[in-house]
């Protein structure tokens, strides 16, 4: 492959990670609001980025592989610095370096995104469950109440039972 279509491609990635990242931000601060339908409108939106990503990411591996005929198909995907290694000339290393580091910050800003939306979600619920257990009646014991009274029967059993009587 070209090196300035893999670069283009780079630069393709690059692009959708940061609009995967502006949507993971909108969707923090709709969590935090605690608006579901924006939250849901939002994931939506991600779906087809989410599926370019995965469209662009396997036409990498397919053109790095390509590029790297030596590799054993048993071996795992080839990896950037794999393909740098071989394409890439010296003199050009440095500007591929930043933009393989623009990449793999842009990786890294939306992982952090979509674990702070995961956790506040996740603490979401568990506010929600409280919050229910707290306003759901406790259940009667339905068989040893007394419901003349309303008051548990008195301890005179204490649950054994005597087989000489």
């Amino acid at each position: 492959m070209p090196v300035s279509s893999m670069k283009a491609l780079i630069n393709q990635l690059i692009s959708v990670h940061r609009e995967l990242y502006t949507i993971a931000a909108a969707k923090t601060e709709a969590i935090k609001t605690g608006d579901g339908k924006a939250v849901a409108r939002l994931s939506k939106e991600e779906m087809p980025l989410v599926s370019r990503l995965q469209r662009l990411e396997e036409r990498r591996i397919a053109e790095v592989a390509a590029d790297l005929p030596d590799r054993a198909p048993t071996d795992p995907a080839p990896t950037f610095s794999d393909w740098e290694a071989v394409a890439v000339s010296e003199r050009e290393r440095p500007e591929w370096k930043k933009l393989y580091l623009e990449l793999a910050g842009s990786v890294l800003r939306l992982k952090q995104a979509n674990a702070l939306n995961q956790e506040l979600l996740r603490q979401s619920i568990q506010w929600v469950r409280l919050s229910m257990n707290l306003l759901r009646p406790q259940p009667q014991p339905g068989n040893y109440t007394d419901p003349r009274s309303g008051q548990n029967p008195g301890q005179g059993f204490s649950g054994r039972i005597d087989s000489r009587a």
